[in-house]
């Protein structure tokens, strides 16, 4: 039989094997593919909006629900899809499946688990930094076909009844006395102030009317019909959005809680437990995160103070910045000179040195542009099939931004913080759900995990890594990083300052000043969102540390066997997981790599010179350990030497080392428990069926004879998942 016959039939026999099979006699049989499916299009039919701004229009007309019993019916559903995959068992998944299995389990039990404090947080949908006076614009999908104008009518027609839901959530929240307090919500009032113009300059309207004159696939008469429909529902909306203005300004503000924190709440201290633990992915007291995060403030301050003394300076860490703040070496005024800097450093200093530390790095485009609004130093939008990646710079103040800080920034935000990242997720082909997350921060801890710890966590090694990588050019541009990484750390101090301790904000203000170069405005701004978001901000530090005592133990157990690629390969090849999960895939990273050592070392056992070529053969079967070939009287005989009889268990792990190997692997030997071979086995030596040599070598090993396909499946008995396995030989031209 032909070669190439015989691949492509094993690859046909091997995708069969994984046909998803959903009934059994005529009954459901949940597999992770359809509660994968089943849960995406729940969520896009659960949450309308975001649905559209994902290019999804099948919910157009409809819009989220904020009404306070829909928290038992999503409850209830959830449970039903953490039923549904507790019926499956891990160990019957292959590698690819176990992952989605294990984030689709985590997500729903996560979700599950936040049911205890749904009428805290969740209550509360509007704040300073989040809500439908913000992402109103969510809600507006193209406008193509009369369908289209429809059906975004009938969704502005609804605006009323949302707003409506969500006072009488506000409501409960006040009957219940878990408010936000006055700095979470004190300038919501104004930016909805700023919606409350007249109907035809509403941004409601103003964008559909335009639409309407410029198309020609709609007739006159209709279209002054929409405009008219379109223009009352606006009108409808504005009334509403006043509404709910008068509402927090009549009703809710005066009610907000008086203490800053948390812990003045009742059981206020458990709810931020919960909330930092959805946040960090693993378990973390409050006490053990405000001491670390005291520890690394220190550690990072004695850095700084270091520095200092180094350029010369004999004051404070913040009097240096404040000199730094005057000194024109380090500012630019030119955009476009700031712009070209970023570029230089992304194009030309980074990205040459990253082959030296990743490896397979994917081949997903990244622009650098000027960022169109005015927000924080710089940020990521990730890439897509159609679209490259964009690190956005904000420009609108760039006597704020100091050169020094420009490397530390471009790490965290391109490569190899989140664009790089983002490119390995791409390149993953992760499913929907994971693909797209609706970040949703009031609503913790009821809702959906998106992982930030480990997304933050990844962006904020990738400026430490830029020290091994030497990237830093000079002692400016390290205090630049210890500036942004002291700030993560004050966050750990103060996000639990405030909410377990009780500190109110002008001591958390004064530590954050004490230790960073913001001003108390900036500062001010802070700490506010940390109130407003209970546990964000440690995600991004502990994240970080995570990470790197993931690296210090692999760095420990394995030694000089540890590959600085491959770990960083463990870390991302997978997407966003929790960081438990992480913390499991590493460990066994760890135990395989360890694994293949010992494989690695036994491989001279296998190796003999044929004609000058160094070849390695052996038993498959003992190798994987699906049932050695040994057969006793058959192969134990004089003029052999017998090494494989048991079974050995390296199943995956042996794969992993005949790729690494870059060999042809050719199956030659005996095929079942029988004294029959496909052709000339290496007698002699071991109880040989497969042999390892360079392509260009097969002539010199054998010719290959296989009567029947099916005699190599069935007789080797081997299952689903090696199937699977086996297929990444063929992938990587390694022939049967």
């Amino acid at each position: 039989m032909e070669l190439k016959f015989i691949q492509a039939l094993f690859v046909s026999l091997i995708l069969n094997s994984f046909i998803l099979i959903t009934t059994v006699d005529g009954q459901y049989v949940p597999t992770i593919e359809s509660i994968q499916e089943e849960y995406w299009q729940w969520r896009l039919k659960d949450s309308p909006e975001y649905s559209t701004f994902l290019g999804y229009y099948e919910y157009n007309d409809l819009l989220r629900s904020y009404s306070v019993q829909n928290f038992m019916q999503k409850k209830d559903r959830v449970q039903q899809f953490l039923d549904d995959i507790n019926t499956i068992k891990e160990t019957s998944l292959p590698p690819s499946e176990r992952v989605n299995y294990l984030i689709l389990k985590d997500t729903f039990q996560t979700y599950i688990n936040g049911y205890e404090f749904a009428l805290y947080g969740a209550l509360n949908p509007i704040n300073n930094l989040e809500g439908i006076h913000i992402y109103y614009s969510a809600a507006m999908a193209a406008t193509r076909t009369r369908g289209d104008f429809e059906n975004y009518i009938v969704r502005l027609n609804n605006i009323p009844n949302q707003i409506n839901e969500i006072i009488n959530s506000f409501k409960e929240a006040i009957r219940l006395n878990r408010t936000y307090n006055f700095v979470s919500i004190n300038k919501v009032k104004d930016d909805i102030n700023e919606l409350l113009v007249e109907p035809s300059d509403s941004t409601f309207f103003v964008g559909i009317n335009y639409t309407l004159s410029v198309i020609d696939n709609i007739d006159e008469t209709d279209k002054i019909d929409l405009r008219m429909r379109t223009l009352s529902a606006t009108n409808r909306t504005i009334t509403a959005y006043r509404t709910l203005r008068s509402f927090i300004i009549d009703e809710y503000m005066p009610r907000t809680r008086v203490g800053l924190g948390l812990s003045t709440m009742a059981d206020g201290r458990r709810y931020y437990q919960a909330c930092l633990r959805w946040h960090l992915s693993y378990d973390m007291s409050p006490e053990e995160v405000h001491q670390i995060g005291l520890q690394e403030v220190e550690r990072i301050h004695t850095e700084m103070v270091k520095l200092v003394r180094r350029l010369g300076f004999t004051g404070t860490v913040k009097e240096f910045f404040d000199v730094l703040k005057n000194d024109s070496r380090f500012y630019h005024t030119n955009t476009s000179v700031i712009l070209e800097i970023y570029k230089d450093i992304v194009y030309n200093k980074i990205t040459p040195k990253l082959p030296d530390y990743f490896e397979n790095i994917p081949d997903v485009p990244l622009q650098i542009k000027e960022m169109t609004y005015d927000g924080p130093g710089g940020g990521y939008s990730s890439a897509s099939e159609t679209r490259p990646g964009v690190f956005w710079i904000n420009l609108i103040r760039p006597s704020e931004s100091p050169r020094f800080d420009y490397m530390a920034l471009s790490l965290h935000e391109a490569s190899p913080g989140h664009h790089l990242q983002h490119s390995y997720a791409m390149k993953a082909t992760l499913p929907e759900y994971r693909q797209h997350t609706e970040i949703s921060f009031y609503d913790v801890p009821f809702w959906f995990p998106f992982y930030s710890a480990y997304s933050e966590g990844w962006a904020l090694y990738s400026e430490y890594l830029g020290v091994e990588m030497g990237l830093y050019a000079d002692d400016y541009e390290m205090l630049g990083r210890y500036s942004g990484e002291i700030l993560r750390a004050c966050r750990l101090v103060v996000d639990t300052g405030l909410h377990h301790y009780g500190w109110d904000r002008q001591k958390a203000v004064e530590y954050m000043m004490n230790y960073t170069a913001y001003s108390r405005g900036a500062t001010e701004i802070e700490v506010d969102r940390y109130v407003t978001w209970p546990g964000q901000a440690c995600a991004y530090k502990l994240g970080e540390i995570k990470i790197k005592e993931l690296r210090k133990k692999a760095e420990t157990r394995l030694g000089s066997k540890f590959d600085i690629k491959k770990f960083h390969s463990t870390i991302l090849v997978n997407g966003a997981v929790p960081m438990s999960i992480l913390d499991t895939f590493v460990n066994e990273w760890i135990e395989e790599t360890l694994k293949m050592a010992d494989i690695t070392s036994e491989s001279s056992m296998y190796m003999y010179q044929n004609e000058g070529t160094v070849c390695i053969s052996g038993d498959f079967n003992s190798r994987i350990g699906y049932n050695t070939d040994f057969i006793e009287g058959v192969d134990r005989i004089p003029s052999r030497e017998v090494i494989d009889i048991t079974e050995n268990h390296y199943d995956d792990l042996f794969v992993d080392f005949l790729v690494d190997s870059n060999f042809c692997f050719v199956l030659i030997g005996r095929i079942g428990n029988e004294n029959s071979y496909t052709c000339a086995s290496k007698r002699g030596k071991s109880v040989v069926d497969y042999v390892l040599v360079p392509h260009e070598s097969i002539p010199v090993v054998c010719d290959f004879k296989v009567n029947t396909i099916s005699d190599l499946i069935d007789r080797y008995n081997m299952d689903v998942p090696v199937k699977h396995r086996i297929i990444r030989f063929l992938n990587g031209n390694y022939l049967f």
